[in-house]
């Protein structure tokens, strides 16, 4: 609402122009450009350089990065070459062998299996070499060792005699797991087991396991159980292990299981017919608990 008052003539003072600093709506002022060095606590501008957009500030950033990118990429590079380098040098080939626990298979026979001479040291087939070497009829174990730069280093245990196996008037040496090493002679006072069967044997070559592990146990347990001691241990084809002892006594034992309840059941029939004053020369101990005198 507009109130209109009467106002006194006599009061009719000048009129006067007042300026004031106030800027007038919509007055267009001189604007001043004023450049700033980015300090502490001073955000520059963002938008790029000279507000021209973002073009300006982010290639540097992503000039700085390429940089970096390409630096790292160059030195694994680098990394690379050289291990392909070495991986493929001639320097780490394998160019000596030694080789150790041998007496009986030769040195060159050893080396010849093996066959890695010439070979990588990173890549050498060393399984492949145990194998061609565990395949030496005389050879019992084998363990392969890198020594750097371009050596390896074999050691092998070789079997060792244990008892004889005659065949068709032929006494074969033999170890404990029956594997025929050779003619000649075997340790003194060492089991002898004679085979009924026909043939001849090379090395390398296996007779019946069941028969030397029967002999085996036979030779250690049978002194203490009987109080005499095994003159012969005879392998007959379909009835097993046969035994003569120092006494004149023979016992057929069949296969090579329950060794010691055999020699058990045995000791018990000699002493109850040393007791009953009663004479046998076989016992067959075969049926376990049921053996048969004859």
């Amino acid at each position: 609402m507009i109130i209109k008052r009467d106002r006194d003539p006599r009061r009719n003072w000048p009129k006067k122009i007042v300026k004031r600093n106030t800027p007038v709506i919509g007055e267009r002022r001189e604007r001043t450009i004023v450049r700033r060095s980015p300090g502490r606590g001073v955000e520059p501008p963002r938008g790029g350089d000279n507000g021209r957009g973002g073009m300006g500030g982010w290639f540097p950033h992503f000039r700085k990065r390429w940089l970096i990118l390409a630096s790292t990429v160059a030195v694994l590079g680098s990394v690379l070459g050289a291990g392909v380098w070495v991986y493929q040098s001639p320097f780490f080939e394998v160019t000596h062998i030694t080789v150790k626990g041998n007496q009986t298979v030769s040195t060159d026979s050893i080396v010849t299996a093996a066959n890695v001479l010439g070979e990588s040291m990173f890549n050498a087939d060393l399984a492949g070499a145990q194998r061609a070497l565990y395949g030496l009829p005389l050879v019992s174990s084998v363990k392969i060792d890198r020594s750097w730069p371009h050596t390896l280093t074999i050691t092998v245990q070789e079997r060792q005699p244990w008892g004889t196996w005659q065949q068709d008037g032929v006494s074969y040496t033999i170890d404990r797991e029956g594997v025929v090493l050779g003619t000649k002679p075997a340790p003194p006072g060492s089991p002898v087991i004679v085979s009924a069967e026909p043939g001849s044997h090379v090395q390398g070559d296996r007779v019946d396991y069941q028969a030397v592990t029967a002999a085996a146990e036979i030779y250690e347990k049978l002194p203490g159980q009987l109080g005499t001691t095994v003159t012969n241990v005879a392998f007959l084809p379909g009835k097993g292990v046969e035994v003569t002892t120092a006494d004149n006594q023979t016992a057929l034992l069949g296969d090579s299981s329950s060794i010691p309840y055999k020699l058990a059941v045995w000791a018990a029939v000699a002493k109850q017919a040393a007791n009953q004053k009663l004479n046998y020369t076989t016992i067959d101990l075969r049926y376990g608990n049921r053996p048969v005198l004859q």
